[in-house]
């Protein structure tokens, strides 16, 4: 039997993975999947916005999830949950006339992980305390971008590689019932593995969750409130875009503007390899905010984020071949990307700070979904607007983007900041 004493070791990679991968599967495989069966990039880009809506509500049912049973309880039932809402989807999609139905159970995986989310974090910060939170937050990230590297990367190769000898259905029912058995066999594992937090602990958890309703009072009352609200809303605005266009752009055959990539090398080049550089930019990222604060990091990081979607620019206009000089064209991309995503997920925990943290962190995770979906509409729109140009209009597509970095950048504008915070010498010291 799990007891609150076990060794994290043994069931955080878990928890964690199973946290990522129906976030990948339903953020970024879904929209593969949809464009393999024949779905305009802007119609995927507004559906796979809409499915990740329920992760931007979570907050409003945070707090019901400590009083209907335990976060054990509830992280073990969403996991079987969607294992079992996985494995319906990949029966359904040989059917005709699927897309309701499928877009119907990713919603249910979608509630369902943000649902989980909810439990995984809240059992998390109730299980270990403080110092151990810290001391195994490096691995609970890197096990939740693990996920996410299994799912844009392995389930869309393997799709790819299947649907070439079988078909398109076969390989994402493959690929889907594989995500499904993956979950179950997590499952299975931390019905085992997941401790029981003491009642202490657990009542201490829920006292904290109790109050939430004023936490979001607080949260409105933070000094600078509508300029944090702005950059966390609009930093990642081109960005977001360039993330609903880009799977649609590799896979467009060339005379559409596209790159013409099987799906087996768009999940090897973008799921794998640029996954990679999106870890090494994150871990270089927090490096260098460790060693010299947020404030000195805001501009370079924003710039590293946003200035490499020219390449995307250069690449719709030049249409290369070579499939190594795009996966590295990809990976300068995404490594720009992690690297200016450090400053984000740094600057929420400066918001965050002090009373309600746990609550205000979640707002803020959820303010970050409501703005990510916000660019995936607009994408959806701009794509649906410059596939009427000669040529397919990605190059017109791109070249938007660029405009759009100029939002990104005017939401670091007077942005409340401690200007040393995040320096780990600061951090060491408590001040």
């Amino acid at each position: 039997m799990a007891s609150s004493s076990r060794n994290p070791v043994w069931w955080i990679p878990s928890l964690y993975l199973a946290e990522g991968l129906p976030s990948a599967v339903v953020t970024g495989v879904a929209g593969v999947a949809l464009l393999d069966f024949g779905h305009s990039a802007a119609e995927t880009a507004v559906y796979t916005s809409l499915l990740a809506l329920p992760w931007a509500f979570k907050p409003f049912w945070a707090p019901f999830i400590e009083r209907l049973g335990t976060q054990r309880s509830w992280v073990l039932a969403m996991q079987g949950v969607m294992a079992l809402l996985l494995a319906t989807l990949a029966f359904f999609l040989p059917q005709q006339n699927w897309l309701m139905v499928t877009l119907a159970l990713l919603a249910g995986v979608a509630f369902a992980s943000a649902t989980h989310d909810i439990a995984a974090d809240g059992f998390y910060i109730a299980a270990l305390d403080e110092h151990r939170q810290a001391e195994w937050s490096g691995v609970r990230n890197t096990f939740f971008r693990v996920a996410l590297l299994a799912g844009n990367g392995g389930l869309v190769w393997l799709a790819g590689h299947y649907k070439k000898d079988h078909g398109a259905a076969s390989g994402w029912t493959l690929a889907f019932l594989a995500a499904a058995a993956a979950l179950g066999l997590l499952t299975i594992y931390d019905c085992w593995m997941v401790p029981r937090p003491s009642l202490t602990t657990k009542s201490n958890s829920l006292k904290k969750n109790s109050a939430f309703g004023g936490a979001w009072a607080t949260f409105v009352q933070k000094p600078g409130f509508l300029r944090m609200l702005i950059f966390i809303l609009f930093y990642r605005f081109a960005e977001g875009q360039v993330q609903k266009a880009n799977i649609a752009f590799f896979k467009a055959a060339p005379n559409l503007g596209g790159l013409g990539l099987g799906t087996d090398e768009v999940g090897t080049l973008y799921g794998t390899l640029g996954v990679v550089a999106l870890i090494a930019g994150g871990i270089l990222g927090g490096l260098a905010i460790a060693r010299t604060g947020l404030r000195r990091q805001l501009w370079p990081m924003a710039l590293a984020m946003n200035l490499p979607n020219i390449l995307y620019i250069g690449m719709a206009w030049a249409q290369p071949h070579n499939r190594a000089l795009i996966g590295g064209l990809i990976g300068v991309e995404q490594f720009g990307y992690g690297y200016g995503f450090a400053a984000f997920m740094v600057y929420l925990l400066y918001v965050a700070r002090g009373e309600h943290a746990t609550a205000h962190y979640a707002i803020c995770s959820a303010l970050m979904a409501v703005g990510m979906a916000l660019a995936g509409l607009l994408a959806g729109e701009a794509l649906s607007i410059t596939s009427q140009f000669s040529g397919g209009g990605y190059f017109e597509f791109f070249s938007w983007v660029m405009v759009c970095t100029l939002v990104s950048f005017a939401s670091l504008w007077k942005l409340p900041l401690i200007d040393d915070f995040g320096r780990a010498t600061n951090l060491a010291g408590g001040a």
